[in-house]
């Protein structure tokens, strides 16, 4: 009786071990930084006299509406790196860059992110497809797409990009770094292309 019961204890404990995690580091917490270069005295101050544009949470993948950050190691397989996660969803990050950045440059623009009962005379749409580490270019990849809709929701004008952007490593800090340079160039753009639409 007295060994069953030793038993049951050992077999107990074993089973109670194999279910505890292991003790380790917390992941690395990257982040896309503002922009460089805005004027926060220049930035939008509401307006009727202005057209307003609603900027849109942008829609993405599963795999990049996670924090995770993404290699890829074959032609269509990715990984997350272990070690190093995303502040907070990569969508989410485009979202607070794209707003702060057009309401500094869209000169003449009502800027607003879009939330219940807001409304104005476009919106912008995005969609990231990829945003990863290719390890044969070793470059970053980006794949986005973007459309200006009008109020009533017929659609303006869609642009596409399908760009790379070199690392300065190859590590989850040079794609946040390449990303960084990438999306700076690609806001500074895609403002150049909304202004001719959205200005009054």
């Amino acid at each position: 009786m007295i060994k069953r019961a030793i038993l049951v204890l050992v077999c107990a404990g074993l089973v109670g071990c194999g279910v505890l995690p292991e003790a380790g580091p917390a992941p690395v917490q990257l982040q896309l930084m503002s922009v460089p270069g805005i004027d926060r005295s220049s930035e939008t101050v509401w307006s009727t006299d202005r057209g307003t544009l609603i900027l849109e949470t942008p829609q993405a993948t599963t795999a990049l509406n996670s924090r995770a950050l993404w290699y890829q190691t074959g032609e269509h397989q990715l990984t997350p790196f272990r070690d190093h996660i995303w502040t907070e969803p990569l969508p989410l990050q485009i979202e607070r860059l794209a707003s702060e950045y057009f309401s500094a440059n869209l000169s003449g623009v009502n800027v607003l992110v879009d939330q219940p009962g807001v409304s104005g005379d476009f919106r912008l749409r995005i969609h990231l497809h990829q945003w990863h580490l290719d390890q044969t270019s070793q470059r970053l990849l980006v794949v986005i797409h973007a459309d200006l809709i009008r109020a009533d929701g017929q659609p303006l004008v869609s642009w596409q990009w399908q760009q790379s952007e070199a690392l300065p490593e190859v590590s989850p800090q040079g794609l946040a770094a390449a990303g960084q340079i990438w999306l700076q160039k690609w806001l500074t753009e895609l403002n150049d292309r909304l202004l001719p639409y959205v200005q009054r």
